[in-house]
Protein backbone atom coordinates (compact mmCIF):
# COMPACT_ATOMS: atom_id res chain seq x y z
CA UNK A 1 0.00 0.00 0.00
CA UNK A 2 1.28 3.38 -0.97
CA UNK A 3 0.49 6.84 1.08
CA UNK A 4 0.65 9.82 0.06
CA UNK A 5 1.84 12.97 1.97
CA UNK A 6 -0.24 14.46 4.24
CA UNK A 7 -3.35 11.06 3.70
CA UNK A 8 -5.25 9.94 6.65
CA UNK A 9 -3.64 6.46 6.53
CA UNK A 10 -4.59 4.68 9.86
CA UNK A 11 -8.14 4.84 11.95
CA UNK A 12 -8.91 3.67 15.20
CA UNK A 13 -13.38 3.15 15.27
CA UNK A 14 -14.63 2.46 18.58
CA UNK A 15 -16.86 -0.60 18.66
CA UNK A 16 -18.70 -2.43 20.99
CA UNK A 17 -18.86 -5.67 19.37
CA UNK A 18 -15.49 -5.94 16.93
CA UNK A 19 -17.15 -9.01 15.00
CA UNK A 20 -20.20 -7.20 14.07
CA UNK A 21 -18.20 -4.63 12.85
CA UNK A 22 -16.08 -6.33 11.04
CA UNK A 23 -18.86 -8.34 9.31
CA UNK A 24 -21.14 -4.93 8.29
CA UNK A 25 -18.08 -3.11 6.88
CA UNK A 26 -16.81 -5.87 4.74
CA UNK A 27 -20.38 -6.58 3.14
CA UNK A 28 -21.12 -2.90 2.88
CA UNK A 29 -17.64 -1.24 1.70
CA UNK A 30 -15.42 -4.26 0.93
CA UNK A 31 -13.07 -4.01 4.15
CA UNK A 32 -10.59 -6.56 4.03
CA UNK A 33 -10.84 -7.50 7.80
CA UNK A 34 -8.84 -10.14 10.48
CA UNK A 35 -11.52 -12.01 12.16
CA UNK A 36 -11.42 -12.48 15.01
CA UNK A 37 -8.71 -9.70 15.30
CA UNK A 38 -9.78 -6.29 15.12
CA UNK A 39 -7.50 -5.23 12.24
CA UNK A 40 -8.82 -3.79 8.89
CA UNK A 41 -7.78 -2.48 5.63
CA UNK A 42 -10.16 -0.29 3.23
CA UNK A 43 -8.56 1.51 0.45
CA UNK A 44 -5.85 4.00 1.09
CA UNK A 45 -6.03 3.08 4.88
CA UNK A 46 -5.69 0.76 7.27
CA UNK A 47 -7.00 1.01 11.33
CA UNK A 48 -8.37 -1.54 14.03
CA UNK A 49 -11.75 -1.37 15.69
CA UNK A 50 -10.94 -0.49 19.52
CA UNK A 51 -13.08 -1.35 22.59
CA UNK A 52 -11.87 0.52 25.01
CA UNK A 53 -13.44 3.84 23.90
CA UNK A 54 -17.07 4.69 23.47
CA UNK A 55 -18.73 5.39 19.81
CA UNK A 56 -19.29 9.30 19.38
CA UNK A 57 -22.88 9.81 17.59
CA UNK A 58 -22.80 12.91 17.91
CA UNK A 59 -19.47 14.28 18.52
CA UNK A 60 -15.54 13.08 16.78
CA UNK A 61 -14.31 12.38 13.15
CA UNK A 62 -17.16 11.90 10.87
CA UNK A 63 -16.39 9.58 7.86
CA UNK A 64 -17.15 10.42 4.38
CA UNK A 65 -16.35 6.82 2.62
CA UNK A 66 -16.59 6.80 -1.35
CA UNK A 67 -19.15 4.59 -2.75
CA UNK A 68 -19.50 3.24 -6.38
CA UNK A 69 -23.42 3.55 -6.65
CA UNK A 70 -25.35 4.86 -3.80
CA UNK A 71 -28.28 3.21 -4.34
CA UNK A 72 -26.97 -0.01 -3.55
CA UNK A 73 -24.58 0.37 -0.95
CA UNK A 74 -27.70 2.03 1.10
CA UNK A 75 -29.26 -0.70 0.43
CA UNK A 76 -26.57 -3.17 1.20
CA UNK A 77 -26.87 -0.99 4.34
CA UNK A 78 -30.51 -1.92 5.79
CA UNK A 79 -29.95 -5.50 4.65
CA UNK A 80 -26.89 -5.56 6.74
CA UNK A 81 -29.02 -4.35 9.66
CA UNK A 82 -27.39 -0.83 9.44
CA UNK A 83 -30.09 2.27 9.37
CA UNK A 84 -29.93 5.52 6.95
CA UNK A 85 -30.22 8.36 8.47
CA UNK A 86 -30.54 10.80 6.04
CA UNK A 87 -31.04 9.78 2.67
CA UNK A 88 -29.07 10.57 -0.67
CA UNK A 89 -28.73 14.38 -1.61
CA UNK A 90 -26.51 15.99 -3.81
CA UNK A 91 -23.40 18.24 -2.38
CA UNK A 92 -21.91 20.00 -5.59
CA UNK A 93 -20.57 17.17 -7.78
CA UNK A 94 -21.27 14.76 -4.87
CA UNK A 95 -23.74 12.88 -3.07
CA UNK A 96 -24.22 12.13 0.52
CA UNK A 97 -26.27 10.12 2.87
CA UNK A 98 -25.88 9.21 6.24
CA UNK A 99 -25.34 5.64 7.46
CA UNK A 100 -25.05 4.16 11.17
CA UNK A 101 -23.81 0.53 11.58
CA UNK A 102 -26.08 -1.66 13.89
CA UNK A 103 -24.14 -1.91 16.87
CA UNK A 104 -21.77 0.64 17.38
CA UNK A 105 -23.76 4.08 18.04
CA UNK A 106 -26.63 5.45 20.07
CA UNK A 107 -30.07 5.61 18.73
CA UNK A 108 -30.82 8.67 16.99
Amino acid sequence: MRFEHGQVVYLQIPALDVTASTTFYATVFGWQVDPPQSGFEAPGMIGQWVTDRPAAAAAGPLLWIHVEAIDATLESVRSSGGDVLEPPSEDGPRWLATIRDPVDSTPP
